[in-house]
């Protein structure tokens, strides 16, 4: 038995946190199987998904534009690959999902018609606060797409509220130990508008970490550190044996090799991130999830669309980050208000389940457990 994690590498948050989940669900005894959806879509698509992925971080208007461009991802995928899947499913029992992105749902849809009469346990889980592009689009095509299907959001909305969290196994950083520096960056196609900030953040007394994308080049400048992911990397790749890594990372010096790597648990950006005093970036929710994990504040800069205007709404109404020019002119950029964040973050952490074990739980393949703020409801 399996717990199947479907994901997508239409942006790291829709990958890198289910590979989390994976791990979590490893650590509690139970078995996995990771899916990305550019797997069930022909060559041709996963082309275009590069060129949009560099198109997006060149021009973040263009990103802003394809939002608003209708999808029904059921006529792009890839009937022979459909097959080969849908066929492993049911020769492995596949019974228990956890699906993070709505471009699944057509995949799921076939595969219930399948095994009609054998009950399925399917929890959607939303990694933002309000509905990204691909649940959005499903629900166009599919209104009734999530009937029989289990429903979580780790951050609400609607009720203004962290309902669990994606645990990270890695030590938290306390505050006073973090080195003064941010790390800047624009999500995993690197969008957005980071890049006219770093300026005015080192005027701030900062130093920066920051992540190179496509041909960036480091700039030779003290106080910047480069890192960049493996450009050659696909999160639709697997491993000789079967599996999803992490995307494989390294520090870039200009003149040397690159040597890339990466961890089994998690992801090395995380590493970094969680020494910093602040992340700077759009609020995805990938990036939402790193900053909750490890208690460091989110500096918020131009959000990618209507869900991540709402992620960064709620992120400053918890008190978990502040808007880029609010920070900038009512702070004046400094620290102190940051590390009130940080604490914020810490004393919510206490009281909200994990979502491994909540999902687990969710699923009935792991004991109810007695933990504070276990949230049953849906969306």
């Amino acid at each position: 038995m399996k717990v199947t994690v479907l994901c997508s590498g239409f942006g790291l948050g829709f990958y890198t946190p289910g590979l989390l989940i994976e791990g979590g669900l490893r650590r509690l005894g139970i078995g996995t199987a990771v899916h990305v959806f550019e797997n069930v879509l022909p060559e041709s698509a996963r082309i275009k998904v590069d060129q949009n992925r560099k198109a997006y971080h060149d021009n973040f208007k263009i990103a802003l534009m394809s939002q608003k461009i209708p999808q029904d991802m059921s006529e792009s995928i890839d009937p022979e690959a459909l097959e080969r899947l849908l066929s492993l499913w049911c020769e492995e029992d596949r019974c228990h999902f956890i699906c993070l992105s709505g471009h699944w749902m057509y995949v799921l849809e076939e595969y219930r018609s399948r095994r009609s009469g054998v009950p399925l346990h399917i929890e959607l889980l939303y990694m933002d606060s309000t509905p990204s592009p691909s649940w959005k689009n499903v629900a166009r095509h599919r209104p009734q797409f999530a009937a029989g299907c289990g429903q979580l959001t780790l951050f609400d909305r609607a009720s203004g509220s962290i309902n669990c969290y994606i645990d990270v196994p890695v030590p938290l950083v306390p505050y006073p130990e973090r080195e003064q520096r941010l790390f800047v960056h624009g999500g995993g196609w690197g969008m957005g508008t980071y890049r006219e900030k770093l300026d005015q953040l080192e005027a701030a007394g900062y130093g920066l970490d920051m992540i190179l994308y496509n041909d960036d080049a480091p700039v030779g400048q003290p106080g910047r550190r480069y890192y960049r992911m493996d450009p050659q990397w696909r999160t639709w790749q697997t491993e000789a044996g079967g599996g999803h890594i992490f995307p494989p990372f390294a520090e870039v010096h200009p003149g040397k090799e690159t040597l890339y790597g990466n961890q089994e648990e998690y992801h090395l950006l995380y590493a970094q991130q969680r020494r910093m005093k602040a992340i700077v970036s759009k609020p995805g929710g990938g990036t939402l999830t790193d900053s909750f994990a490890s208690a460091t504040p989110l500096i918020m800069l131009e959000p990618f669309g209507a869900h991540e205007k709402d992620n960064a709404d709620l992120w400053e109404e918890l008190g978990f980050g502040i808007r880029y020019e609010r920070w900038i002119t009512e702070y004046g950029g400094r620290a102190d208000i940051l590390e009130q964040m940080h604490t914020a973050m810490l004393e919510t952490k206490k009281r909200t389940p994990e979502c491994a074990a909540l999902l687990a739980q969710r699923l009935g393949l792991h004991p109810a457990q007695t933990v504070p703020g276990v949230w049953e409801g849906g969306r």
